[in-house]
């Protein structure tokens, strides 16, 4: 009997060797041979090597012939090195030519290429497709009842939750203050992943906004002390925002994007949390593309290796959540399709499918022949770990085609937010700039000036109609603005009260008119006092602090603390956001302004209403206020006017009207 158990073990292993090295063969069920074969190359771009690397694969026409596989794609294989590699096919569709395939590749080196063979062609081969031999999770809800190894359910009041035909429903079915449907994954996971749901809203009550919905990923063992939650509100989900909890030091964001999505229709959502050299991050992706409206990250210190941002960094578990309001008739539920974790480095290798170029390095021009770039910032070197947000106040749109070479400077320098003069006669003329700008991904924000075109004096009613000619141009351009800025009226201590409440009542009435439809942004002179804060918090969407005077120049760090304290601890204490303002001369020294700005940048790092440095040039002010002299003196500004804004992290972002 021994004898008999120990040849078929041997039987066995050399089956199994053979189809995984020796003697090669695709796995199948149903016979026959594979016909065709093609070679992909991956190439790695992060410079660190992978393991077990789940590749997305995207077929078409162009790359494909659907007509030489199965209809299901049930033939198609992959390998290396005479390896069977896993795979799941996320969609396949024969009729209109695309497929989307994930594949588990063993190894790629650091910078390096990894040849794949793409096997198809075998009417007789049945479909292997495996989402959890391919991925780090894996559920499709196929079972009759929630997997118990996968995942550990709750719910409240009402909630429910249902498995049917393969569809998980988070179900919140009556109104009720605390209904509320989840799950929660058994596993934890680590930084560098990212969590995929295919998901759909579904409304039942008589309200249309339907449930709030939750995707994230949470602390194995104190569920509140560390979180990376995405949060979807309203109907269509047109509001979206980020609840970050670090050791109990939470952060939660404004509405940041729009999903876009109507109801009832299925679309992935992925949240990617991981580490890029000295940063944390976690993006968002819709339907496989990044949003950057809703990017966040936060600098590690190297010196001590404190950690000063409220992302976390241990393992955490999956998590689904679905639930109504206590004040609107909100019922329904998030179905979801499948669920699944992998790898991720925001560096994503490359995939070159047959007949595509597999890119070369150029070979580098001698130095007589190089283009040396020219800066479009003024000659001051910005402190690497905060320059890379940036935004530029331009004062001449840009109506031809130069808006694009322009453009192309912008995103170069790294800046991603524009304020844009503004007034009823140019409008129109910005619009190729604007296009331009959003497919580069930097947003366009209109500044509305006053009748002079002054920009330290501030903003009186006469410019609402301006603002009324934006709002309307945004209902019909193929390119809107993202945002409008205001400067206000100083508050001189002689006419304080009066000024301050004309400022206020003028607030109130812009953002009547422009609340849930563009970012409201004020700039605030120095003389504002916490109290005038106080009264207009409700109606301003971010505040820009200025902090010098005219004849200030050359203010410390402490001097500028000082400032602002009262004010910020204003708009902190309302939930508000602001970026604090820094004038410097041209000549100021480099050494001592990136001083300034890391000093500030160290002593705002734990406070949540801090967005971050406005650098804004001395010499750039004297000519604003040079264009606001009488007509025939008047000399406008033009691109080289610049105020630099540094650290956008959190408001790189887009309101659009629904």
């Amino acid at each position: 009997m021994k004898r008999k158990i120990i040849l078929v073990l041997l039987i066995s292993i050399i089956l199994l060797t053979g189809i995984t090295s020796t003697g090669f063969a695709l796995s199948n069920t149903g016979g026959g041979d594979w016909n065709h074969s093609e070679e992909m190359t991956i190439e790695e771009n992060s410079g660190k090597d992978l393991s077990n690397y789940q590749i997305q694969v995207l077929l078409d026409s162009s790359n494909f012939d659907f007509s030489k596989a199965n209809p299901d794609g049930s033939d198609i294989r992959f390998s290396v090195n005479d390896n069977q590699l896993y795979h799941w096919i996320e969609e396949w569709d024969a009729e209109s030519e695309s497929a989307i395939i994930w594949i588990k590749v063993p190894s790629i080196p650091a910078n390096g290429m990894t040849g794949v063979t793409m096997h198809y062609g075998n009417p007789a081969a049945t479909d292997i497709s495996n989402g959890a031999s391919t991925f780090d999770f894996f559920d499709d809800f196929v079972e009759s009842r929630l997997g118990i190894a996968n995942w550990r359910s709750d719910t409240n009041a009402g909630g429910e939750i249902e498995i049917s035909n393969g569809i998980l429903s988070l179900v919140n079915p009556i109104k009720h203050p605390t209904d509320f449907s989840e799950i929660t994954s058994k596993d934890a996971f680590g930084i560098n992943s990212m969590f995929v749901v295919k998901r759909m809203k579904v409304t039942t009550g008589s309200e249309p906004i339907g449930p709030v919905l939750e995707q994230g990923l949470r602390d194995p063992q104190d569920e509140s002390e560390n979180r990376i939650i995405l949060r979807t509100e309203l109907a269509n989900e047109s509001k979206v925002s980020w609840t970050l909890t670090r050791d109990d030091d939470k952060f939660k964001s404004r509405d940041l994007t729009d999903l876009g999505i109507a109801e009832g229709t299925w679309y992935t959502s992925g949240i990617a949390w991981y580490q890029d050299g000295d940063f944390k991050n976690v993006s968002w992706f819709k339907n496989g593309v990044r949003d950057t409206r809703m990017d966040y990250s936060y600098y590690i210190e190297n010196e001590d290796e404190t950690i000063i941002d409220h992302i976390p960094d241990n393992e955490l578990k999956l998590y689904l959540h679905s639930t109504t309001a206590s004040t609107i008739n909100n019922m329904g539920y998030m179905a979801v399709d499948y669920a699944f974790v992998r790898k991720y480095t925001p560096q994503e290798p490359t995939v070159f499918l047959p007949g595509e170029v597999v890119a070369q390095e150029p070979e580098p021009l001698p130095e007589s022949e190089m283009q040396v770039p020219q800066p479009i910032l003024k000659d001051i070197n910005m402190p690497a770990s905060e320059a890379g947000k940036q935004a530029i106040f331009i004062f001449e749109p840009y109506s031809d085609d130069r808006s694009i070479s322009v453009i192309n400077d912008l995103k170069d320098s790294g800046i991603n937010t524009v304020f844009l003069r503004t007034d009823i006669n140019n409008i129109w003329s910005s619009e190729r700039f604007i296009k331009s700008a959003h497919e580069n991904d930097i947003t366009v924000h209109a500044m509305i000036l006053d009748e002079n075109k002054d920009f330290v004096g501030g903003i009186d009613e006469s410019s609402i109609e301006a603002i009324e000619a934006v709002l309307d141009y945004n209902t019909k351009s193929l390119a809107g603005f993202d945002g409008i800025y205001i400067s206000l009226k100083t508050c001189d201590p002689a006419e304080l009260e009066q000024v301050c409440q004309e400022n206020e009542q003028l607030l109130e009435v812009i953002h009547e008119k422009t609340a849930g439809k563009i970012l409201l942004v004020a700039g605030i002179p120095a003389a504002y006092d916490r109290s005038a804060i106080e009264n207009i918090t409700s109606n301003v969407d971010l505040f820009v602090l200025m902090t010098h005077d005219m004849d200030q120049i050359e203010l410390t760090a402490e001097e500028i603390e000082d400032s602002v304290a009262s004010k910020m601890g204003e708009i902190r204490g309302g939930g508000e956001y602001a970026l604090i303002t820094v004038v410097v001369s041209e000549g100021s020294d480099d050494a001592e302004v990136n001083e300034l700005l890391n000093s500030l940048y160290a002593y705002y790092s734990d406070d949540p209403a801090f967005l971050g440095v406005s650098l804004l040039m001395h010499e750039d002010l004297q000519e604003i206020i040079e264009a606001s002299a009488p007509a025939e003196e008047k000399r406008t500004p033009g691109f080289e006017a610049i105020f630099a804004i540094i650290g956008l992290l959190s408001i790189a972002y887009r309101l659009r009207k629904q």
